[in-house]
């Protein structure tokens, strides 16, 4: 874990090692801030980087899909929300007839907020390889922001799932659990042409 203004370590698993896989969303309420694990055999993390309980069984992708802003798992073709108080993850959506990509990151072909209220929507491809299906959530938002893709790093981040390592997109601002409100989007029209 870097400080991002000074770039010092301020914790770490493997000094000078590499992890492999690892994420950081705020799936635990009880804890403030996101929590992070890895395919290391540390378990879930604070932002102090303490152990504060057994890790998730996937470190693949995170999506923001039900009605609270704590993320939820994406893996291969289904979604779960991860219960802290049993350590495990309840199903949520399984797709079935789709198929993820990468092997064993099993990723989708896309995950994003592209329909427009915050929370995702996930890409995955047929199992037959001739179509793609776009899944969205059927819960109501208990929340009312701005679309992610208002915010400039959030949509840098949808770009770099098709052009760069594939990994779940974020926002510049922390959404989670006790969030403040999310920067207001610096949007401008342009001016009309003026007609001659």
């Amino acid at each position: 874990m870097y400080d991002a203004r000074g770039g010092e370590i301020l914790w770490s698993l493997l000094p000078g090692g590499d992890v492999g896989r690892g994420l950081a969303a705020d799936i635990d309420p009880r804890h403030r801030g996101n929590e992070f694990w890895t395919n290391a055999p540390a378990g879930l993390l604070d932002t102090a980087g303490a152990r504060i309980a057994d890790a998730p069984p996937t470190v693949n992708f995170a999506v923001w899909w039900d009605a609270d802003p704590l993320r939820e798992l994406l893996d291969s073709n289904w979604i779960g929300k991860w219960d802290w108080m049993s350590s495990a993850v309840k199903r949520l959506l399984t797709a079935a007839g789709a198929l993820s990509n990468n092997g064993t990151k099993s990723t989708p072909a896309l995950s994003g907020d592209i329909l427009g209220d915050w929370r995702e929507e996930v890409i995955w491809r047929a199992d037959d390889n001739e179509s793609l299906r776009i899944y969205t959530t059927t819960i109501p938002a208990a929340d009312r922001i701005y679309t992610l893709m208002h915010d400039p790093q959030y949509r840098v981040a949808i770009a770099w799932q098709n052009v760069g390592y594939n990994q779940p997109p974020h926002p510049s601002f922390f959404l989670g659990d006790g969030m403040k409100p999310p920067p207001h989007p610096r949007i401008t029209v342009p001016a009309r042409p003026r007609r001659h």
